[in-house]
């Protein structure tokens, strides 16, 4: 099965994701930036601590947007938490989740698809037919709407869109669980199976 390109709408939601992630990435670093510069004297020079202090916190923000970009979508089905909140998520061409490699591939390309302010991978979105920046291009994916949430029980944006087995949120279908001859009640008791 082959996923559909996706309408110009997901161009909009990927900036707006982009800038979310990057905020989530970015406020926490900067709070434990403020709080060092305010609460830690300077052990030498105020030049060479402000410096530290910088590339430290630059580092730890390379480190934050990366774990953003690759390993949580790798752990959270093509999501970053921005991509949920907009209901967008990163696919293989199939339909199935990418590789870490391929969300690696993606991230490395931001620095290509991010130049001038982002500018350059938004061209490459609008004028691609299936809405794929650089890195969606060289990684063989693709990032797709997800549908919105039915009225009543069912499946969040990252789990699968049916239900459980007794339609509500994957709960199973009695609280008992066959083992073996017998039965264990999921409140503390067994009995003979009949």
């Amino acid at each position: 099965m082959t996923i559909p390109a996706p309408g110009p709408g997901v161009v909009g939601r990927r900036v707006v994701q982009r800038v979310l992630d990057q905020l989530l990435a970015t406020v926490p670093v900067a709070v434990v930036a403020v709080l060092v510069v305010l609460y830690v004297p300077p052990p030498g020079s105020l030049l060479t601590f402000t410096k530290v202090v910088a590339f430290t916190t630059f580092g730890i923000w390379i480190v934050a947007s990366l774990y953003l970009e690759i390993w949580w979508p790798h752990r959270h089905r093509g999501q970053t938490p921005a991509m949920r909140w907009l209901r967008i998520r990163v696919v293989l061409p199939d339909g199935g989740q990418p590789p870490l490699r391929a969300l690696v591939i993606r991230a490395v390309l931001m620095v290509v698809d991010g130049f001038c302010w982002g500018l350059a991978g938004v061209v490459i979105m609008l004028v691609s037919p299936r809405r794929q920046r650089l890195g969606d291009l060289v990684a063989g994916t693709l990032v797709v709407r997800v549908p919105a949430r039915v009225p009543g029980p069912t499946a969040s944006a990252d789990e699968p869109g049916l239900p459980g087995p007794d339609g509500d949120l994957g709960a199973v279908a009695s609280p008992q669980l066959a083992l073996g001859g017998r039965e264990v009640s999921l409140h503390g008791g067994e009995r003979q199976d009949e």
